[in-house]
């Protein structure tokens, strides 16, 4: 036994001793394919052993492998690649750069990061995630694209601003919108108070003029590492849209062309015809004892009328290239839509202009030009009895538009929006130059002086004009805003990286702003024709206004990022602000944010050879985001003039000062993880947590004081939640692909304090709406009302819940409680991309999910007793014996009047799941384009939009819908609202 012990023993020696004999030191020299030049920090590892080293500055390298070892070169940037040593002791490597990983260059505040080496939570939109999609405005190419986002288009009507919340809503009274920028130019106000509005209660889109076709990408600054550095404004996100510029190389054109028609998506509502409102109308009157008058035997369906096929028709040519010292890019795009309702259209003249210049390997020097007209044919907004579908839902259907000669009547309180689309004039015309010019030095290498210029000069006019079968004697108003801002920006950046592992990046910057808004309105009424559409042709003037608003913005800010080795990453910004919005005490705001990240991958515990999980990075981020969105001058004790005093022009305070008065205050916390898993599906997931304080609210005042409120400081707000995407290249081969992208983002929002002011529970709020509260432990959203069981099927009485949940026949205000919420729980997209040769095909589908939408029409055409509206055909399901199991109740019921009252009964589930775009396309093979010798590029396209929805189960009309706009405090609620256009679209599109 002993022997055989000795020999294993002495065999054991002799292989170890044959294996260091084959054991020999390897060197070798790391370079880029591209230029030839050497790589240093390239990670050199022996498969299946822990030795590993890095190359040095010269992209030398030595390490001890075996004969017929493997050795694996990685570095951030460049494709893995794998190595059989053999029998060499050189080996020389040549690495190729990773375009997939090099494209994933992130814009963030004032600059660019490595997506890899960011520490920031941001979320980016390319053109190729809406190229060749008609949409309208820059903001329906972030519908369910982007973790934590949620877009609602407020209406259908053309041109009304959508409802954007990056995770959650942090405010209440004051601004709710992101802060847009665009090219490094923040945005007049952001749709602000002179956007007047458009569809609903809802402004004109601030971002209507902005061609898509321009767009390069779209990104969503969320967490406080992100937005912190724009200080006082970025406690609702940032946007930033980055435009398309030039490229070295051959001049390229491309021409797109896209034609299509639309329709609505839903009904609002079924409306009773004549007949059916006549039977409907007198069975009530006699079950009520009421005589019942003779009535028309005229019928008109309004609806119908309403109601036409909308058209799109869109042109975008551009043209772009240079040398490597001059670069350009020039677009124009002419726009025509119309909607599917009477009286809506958009034309849309935009044009770009982009020219970068290297004056010398130091200095560039560059210009960006955005110039817009838009042409807008509006329609009264949705919450007014002149708009054509609310018109449409409440005109009685015995009445018609035409006397017997054909010419338009006056149909009284509910306007002839026929006649007022045909003898009217409602105009909004609107002009937009958003623009700024750079000088850039290299003073020394990595370290560089950038100054921008920017403008936004905004100029809107609108006219309306009411001929006199509408208004005797016409009325007429013209009203003209113009907003110009320009800004400043100047910084100092230094990025180098020492010993190939200490990477420093620094920014330094000061920025002023500044803007001035003025506003001119007149009107009259009076008119000796219709022939004369002037306001200056009125009898009689009604008003006559100007008022001018001004305010400037003062900002130092700062940046620094670290990185060790490429895995270990901390980042901190500090920003102050000084702003003309708040009073001489708090003029002046600090804002700050830490972040760190940890690339685990990176680590020499962490296998190179690991084909499962590749780039595996943790962040973590803390910080703090302000709010200025608030009126001009609201910190200062005012007069208002225009009062009458014993006959005498008088001025009388108007508000009450406050020298206290300065910014909300957000503070963020944030952790990420990001994955590349199987080298083909990136995951990231984020958590966060947004605290606000010192909300901006107009407080109540006591009457006795002569004010009715006052701007302060007061309140806490909490949204919490968590986000996940995955984009996952299913299959991938020469002739097949398939790739998935799928995000969801769960939020979920609390008012932790508000200013004393009880409810019946003891609970402080703040209303919204009447149906509509933000109400202390629960959501800025909660829908007020009583509960509503339903009809009694003994009695055929409406019944509800009292505050006590007994049931009762009579409820009062008392009786309401929470019943629900407007903000959803979760929301998100999924898109497949498939491709099979030269066919593409893409399916996009978005979802909501634990939001509530409150119907307010349902007040009108559910009620039962008012014989001066049209009525659902809902009704005619009423109650008649014991047992009925009905809608309504009977026609004699005693709660036959409050049955439409604001309660549960007018309160739907909101959640949805749509198809809201499919996409086929088809791109000529490059052989057949070269026997051309014209053309570089040919697809043609054909695009389905809102073709298919899953809503709740007696859901109403269309749920995506919120109709006003970005208003904080009331979401999820709508008066006729135009529902979404079911929309399908032709295209071309060239390259020469």
């Amino acid at each position: 036994m002993k022997q055989k012990l000795l020999n294993y023993f002495l065999l054991g020696m002799l292989l170890i001793g044959v294996a260091q004999a084959q054991e020999r030191q390897v060197n070798g020299r790391v370079v880029s394919v591209t230029d030839g030049k050497p790589i240093g920090g390239v990670s050199v590892a022996v498969v299946g052993t822990s030795r590993a080293t890095q190359t040095d500055g010269d992209g030398n390298y030595s390490i001890a492998a075996a004969s017929g070892s493997t050795l694996v070169f990685s570095y951030i940037g460049y494709a893995s690649q794998r190595v059989n040593v053999g029998t060499r002791t050189t080996v020389d490597v040549e690495l190729v750069e990773d375009r997939a990983v090099l494209d994933e260059i992130v814009v963030v505040a004032y600059g660019v990061q490595s997506k890899l080496l960011s520490t920031q939570s941001v979320s980016t939109v390319r053109e190729e995630n809406f190229k060749n999609m008609p949409i309208q405005t820059p903001q329906q190419a972030l519908q369910g694209q982007s973790a934590g986002v949620n877009m609602v288009n407020s209406s259908g009507v053309l041109g009304a601003e959508a409802q954007i919340t990056v995770r959650g809503g942090s405010s209440l009274d004051a601004g709710g919108r992101p802060l847009y920028v665009i090219d490094g130019v923040p945005l007049n106000a952001a749709g602000g108070n002179y956007m007047q509005a458009q569809g609903a209660s809802s402004n004109l889109n601030p971002l209507l003029n902005i061609n898509a076709n321009d767009i390069e990408s779209i990104t969503v600054l969320k967490d406080a590492s992100a937005v912190a550095i724009y200080g006082s404004r970025g406690s609702n996100g940032v946007i930033l849209i980055k435009t398309k510029s030039g490229k070295a190389g051959k001049t390229k054109v491309n021409i797109d062309y896209f034609n299509g028609f639309s329709r609505p998506t839903a009904n609002i509502d079924d409306m009773m015809t004549a007949e059916e409102w006549v039977t409907f109308r007198t069975d009530y009157l006699k079950a009520n004892n009421t005589t019942v008058p003779n009535f028309p035997t005229t019928s008109f369906d309004w609806l119908d009328a309403a109601v036409r096929t909308g058209h799109t028709n869109n042109l975008a040519v551009n043209v772009q290239g240079g040398d490597e010292r001059t670069r350009f890019y020039l677009g124009g795009n002419y726009a025509k839509e119309s909607s599917y309702t009477i009286g809506n259209q958009i034309d849309r003249l935009t044009g770009k202009m982009s020219l970068d210049h290297d004056i010398s390997d130091k200095v560039k020097v560059g210009v960006n030009y955005n110039l817009s007209r838009v042409d807008m044919d509006r329609i009264s907004t949705e919450n007014s009895t002149n708009a054509p579908l609310t018109g449409a839902h409440l005109m009685l259907p015995y009445i018609t538009p035409y006397d017997e000669e054909g010419n338009f009547v006056n149909t009284g309180f509910i306007g002839n929006f026929l006649a007022i689309d045909a003898t009217g004039v409602n105009k909004n015309y609107s002009n937009r130059q958003i623009g700024n010019a750079y000088a850039e030095w290299e003073i020394l290498e990595g370290l560089k002086a950038k100054t921008d210029w920017g403008i936004d000069y905004y100029g809107i006019d609108e006219k309306y004009r009411s001929a006199n079968i509408m208004y005797p004697g016409g009325y007429a108003y013209r009203t003209h805003f113009t907003d110009n801002k320009w800004v400043n920006t100047s910084t100092l950046s230094y990025d180098k990286r020492i010993n190939n592992r200490h990477k420093i990046g620094a920014l330094a910057g000061y920025s002023f702003e500044t803007a001035k808004l003025t506003q001119i309105s007149l009107a009259g009424t009076g008119f000796a024709s219709d022939d004369l559409p002037n306001v200056g042709s009125a009898s009689t003037p009604s008003t006559t206004d100007e008022v001018i608003y001004e305010w400037a913005l003062e900002s130092m800010f700062a940046r620094l990022n670290y990185s060790f080795d490429d895995k270990y990453l901390f980042e901190g910004s500090f920003r102050r602000d000084g702003s003309s919005r708040f009073g001489q005490n708090k003029k002046y705001g600090n804002f700050y944010a830490f972040s760190g990240g940890w690339i685990i991958s990176k680590e020499n515990f962490f296998n190179e050879d690991n084909r499962y999980v590749r780039n595996l990075k943790l962040t973590a981020s803390y910080g703090t985001a302000g709010n200025d969105g608030i009126g001009y001058y609201n910190y200062i004790g005012r007069f208002a003039a225009d009062n009458d005093y014993m006959g005498l022009a008088g001025l009388a305070p108007s508000r009450v000062p406050n020298p206290d008065l300065s910014w909300e205050e957000t503070a963020q916390f944030d952790i990420g993880l990001f994955a590349r898993l199987f080298d083909r599906i990136d995951f990231q997931f984020n958590f966060y947590n947004k605290n606000t304080s010192q909300l901006l609210l107009d407080v109540p005042y006591p009457y006795t004081t002569g004010f009715a409120s006052a701007s302060k400081n007061v309140g806490k707000m909490r949204n919490r939640g968590f986000e996940f995407s995955i984009n996952s290249e299913n299959i991938k081969r020469d002739n097949f692909s398939w790739n998935t992208s799928f995000n969801i983002g769960f939020n979920k929002n609390k008012i932790l304090s508000l200013p004393e002011n009880p409810d019946e529970f003891g609970r402080n709020f703040v209303s919204g709406s009447s149906q509509q509260r933000a109400i202390e432990g629960y959501s800025r959203n909660s829908f007020y009302l009583i509960e509503y069981k339903g009809i009694n099927s003994e009695t055929g009485e409406a019944e509800w819940f009292d505050k006590d949940g007994e049931v009762t026949s009579s409820p009062v205000a008392a009786d309401r409680k929470i019943v629900g919420k407007g903000d959803p729980n979760f929301q998100g997209g999924i898109t497949n991309t498939i491709r099979y040769k030269n066919f593409d095909l893409s399916a996009f589908f978005n979802f909501i999910y634990g939001n509530d939408i409150y119907l307010n029409g349902l007040e009108f055409t559910d009620n039962f007793a008012s014989g001066s509206y049209n009525k659902s055909t809902k009704l005619l399901d009423y109650w008649t014996q014991p047992g009925d199991q009905s809608y309504a109740p009977a026609l004699n019921s005693a709660t036959r009047g409050t049955f439409a009252q604001a309660s549960t009964k007018n309160l739907f589930n909101g959640s949805y799941l749509r198809l809201k775009t499919v996409q086929v396309g088809y791109s000529f093979p490059t052989e057949w384009l070269e026997r051309t010798k014209l053309f570089t590029s040919a697809r043609v396209y054909f695009l389905a939009q809102n073709i298919w929805t899953i809503k709740a189960k007696g859901f109403r009309g269309d749920p995506e819908i919120s109709g006003n706009g970005a208003n904080n405090l009331i979401v999820g609620q709508t008066f006729f609202a135009l529902p979404q256009p079911k929309a399908f679209t032709f295209g071309v599109n060239f390259g020469f």
